[in-house]
């Protein structure tokens, strides 16, 4: 036994670090079991052993909403999109999936798994046995956001969502074993509330009131006083018989306060704890960041305590890859390089990716082209280009950069970099495939025209309509959509060919068809409002036509398949025969995608984290910055991002790539 554990000495230290798939979601402890169950953005749950072991995990089919586990560690409960209530047994194997009570707001297990609470924002609570059978229900003044069993004596404390605090006693039917509930006090709070938790007899009640403090209660509900720890106190739970109590604040410092609310210990730690926990003896706690590290801290380490290395949470060997047994790794960027001198330059740099041969293009406010090897060597800057606007485009062995009135072309192959001597005005659209077509033009939205690698005009014609999208197809084909619906294909000397169909009346979003597709089809347009998803032939007749269930936002091109966004970040990816493959919840319109092994990589920004996860979820790699995230680009080679005033790289495919061999590591020169 430890100096400090035999002397009563608080010296916390680190027993273990998990750091889950995705950013963490929340943390519950089975306090006699001594498991920890934790649950992320990927909606993966993690069952995790007192010795920081990962029992088992599981991706839940819908978003986790709440979860719960008994202090016996027998049973699992989670409410789930769509007002599903999962119970899962002590290794996540499914008990019963069934839909919960409308609208559910909070979830409570009773410490021997025997009932389930679910509160709903309809003032109600439902009770459900461990088999998920209903088994009675009781009305409160409000809905309620928290919810607890009292550990010793059938009775619930609940907290309000309009800041009252609530008692309950529980009844149970002798024949019927249905539980029932009776309102017996109620608190009104003077302050916004956080977490509520009890001791186990529930003579104590911390509520944390941010600014406020920790407000305590006794277990009829009066008040017993505040603890004041010099910040905003998010977290506050106490052992079993609250002689111990941990406290975490907004402000990332954690305090371990005796009973009488003295502070024998405190700290700060690298990020505010998102979820805190603490076992019923008092002897450790389990804190977690949004970041995804899950911490447990022995309060009786010593000095002498080693450092703990953080590991990876992941399924048994045993699981599949569902179960959580790949990805979710937490990495740095391959490299980062500055590329301009201002953080508030970031908004207006654009990166491309290209991926045959990998390279970086970066297009900063000094209007020079710049461009990185994959392993972050700069090979050198293309020509300054004068005007307006910055578009990068990118094709296999070439990238474009472009103001409104200016083009520099590189050929990344042959590492050289040209200005376009050309007379543009305005240019609004791009998009080449020098090797065959040469550059497809838009100015001022309606005069086009198709130009080749050396500048020089083969064909240019004026619309009666704007454009809305452009692309390149098979045989010098170029299609593009204008304003009022119409898919106007032109062939390779310019000449536009019979409307395949009548104007639609809204614009149409429009990519290339994607590689695999059949043979017809060439080009795949979305009709946003209408919902329908089409492919079309070279000459622009309909081949198929699939229904979208969203009104849709953009159309991404991802390798074999194209991906709808909606306004809310849903996304379905689609097969250039028009079938569904895969579908993502997203986290916005400004998530990217990109090539992967088993279909599409979902890119999202999403606060501190960059996360590439596939579309049912699984997150592939995530990293964590100090820095915000700024404009980003994609493919199949990787993920380029600006990190301030840094242009940063993440690889995704082998460095050792034949491509980047061919292609060999020359300085571009500019002619």
């Amino acid at each position: 036994m430890n100096e400090s554990r035999q002397s009563g000495r608080l010296d916390p230290g680190p027993v273990w670090t998990m750091i889950t798939g995705a950013p963490l979601r929340g943390l519950a402890l089975a306090r006699e079991a001594g498991r920890v169950l934790a649950w992320d953005e990927g909606d993966q749950v993690y069952l995790i052993d007192a010795r920081g072991e990962t029992i088992a995990a599981e991706r839940m089919p819908a978003k986790i909403n709440a979860a719960a586990i008994s202090d016996d560690g027998s049973l699992v409960g989670l409410i789930g999109g769509g007002s599903k209530l999962w119970l899962l047994d002590d290794r996540l194997g499914f008990i019963e999936d069934r839909a919960a009570i409308t609208d559910p707001s909070a979830l409570a297990i009773d410490p021997h798994g025997r009932y389930v609470a679910v509160a709903s924002k309809l003032n109600l609570v439902q009770f459900y046995t461990r088999f998920g059978k209903l088994s009675g229900r009781f009305e409160t003044r409000q809905p309620l956001g928290g919810l607890c069993f009292v550990a010793d004596r059938l009775a619930m404390v609940g907290i309000g969502a309009f800041s009252m605090l609530m008692g309950f006693e529980l009844t149970a039917d002798a024949e019927s074993g249905k539980l029932g509930g009776d309102l017996v006090w109620t608190q009104n709070l003077l302050s916004s509330v956080g977490r509520m938790t009890t001791t186990g007899d529930g003579s104590a009640i911390l509520v944390s009131c941010w600014s406020h403090g920790v407000q305590r209660f006794d277990g009829e509900g009066r008040a017993e006083g505040t603890y004041h720890l010099g910040g905003s106190a998010t977290q506050a739970v106490p052992d079993f018989s609250g002689r111990m109590i941990a406290v975490g604040t907004m402000e990332g410092e954690l305090a371990i306060l005796n009973g009488a609310g003295q502070i024998r210990h405190r700290m700060q730690l690298p990020h505010p704890p998102m979820a805190l926990e603490m076992d019923g003896l008092g002897r450790y706690v389990v804190h977690g960041f949004e970041t995804g590290e899950v911490t447990k801290l022995d309060l009786f380490a010593g000095a002498g305590a080693a450092a703990v290395a953080p590991r990876r949470a992941s399924a048994p060997a045993s699981a599949g890859r569902d179960a959580g047994s790949s990805g979710g790794v937490v990495r740095s960027p391959d490299w980062s390089i500055e590329v301009i001198k201002k953080e508030d330059q970031s908004e207006y740099t654009v990166l491309a990716v290209l991926d045959d041969p990998p390279r970086i293009g970066v297009i900063s406010p000094t209007n020079k082209l710049e461009v990185f090897t994959r392993k972050g060597k700069l090979l050198g800057a293309a020509p300054e280009i004068q005007g307006v606007g910055r578009i990068l485009r990118t094709a296999p062995g070439w990238i474009a950069a472009a103001t409104d009135r200016m083009i520099v072309l590189c050929d990344c192959r042959g590492n050289t970099a040209r200005k376009l001597e050309m007379s543009l005005v305005e240019v609004t659209h791009l998009a080449l495939r020098p090797d065959d077509f040469g550059l497809a033009i838009v100015q001022e939205r309606d005069r086009i025209g198709r130009a080749t690698t050396a500048g020089r005009w083969v064909w240019k014609r004026e619309l009666r309509q704007p454009v809305e999208e452009i692309a390149i197809g098979p045989d010098g084909m170029f299609a593009l959509t204008l304003e009022d619906g119409t898919l106007l294909i032109h062939d390779a000397a310019g000449n536009p060919l019979p409307a395949a169909s009548p104007p639609t009346g809204e614009p149409l979003l429009l990519q290339p068809a994607p590689p695999g597709s059949p043979e017809r089809v060439c080009w795949i347009t979305l009709a946003r409002r209408a919902q329908i998803l089409r492919g079309h032939s070279a000459d622009g007749r309909k081949i198929w036509e699939s229904p979208v269930p969203f009104e849709a936002w953009q159309m991404h091109g991802a390798g074999s398949q194209v991906v709808v966004t909606a306004p809310d970040g849903r996304s379905i990816a689609y097969d250039g025969s028009g079938h569904a493959r895969g579908k993502s919840r997203g986290t916005g319109t400004t998530d990217q995608y990109a090539p992967g092994p088993r279909g599409p990589l979902r890119i999202a920004r999403q606060g501190a984290h960059l996360i590439c996860a596939e579309m049912d979820g699984t997150v592939a790699w995530r990293s964590i910055s100090s820095v915000p995230y700024g404009p980003m680009g994609v493919g199949a080679a990787g993920v380029a991002v600006m990190l301030g005033k840094n242009a940063a790289f993440f690889g995704m495919s082998p460095e050792d790539s034949p491509v980047e061999r061919r292609s060999g590591e020359r300085s571009t020169q500019s002619t």
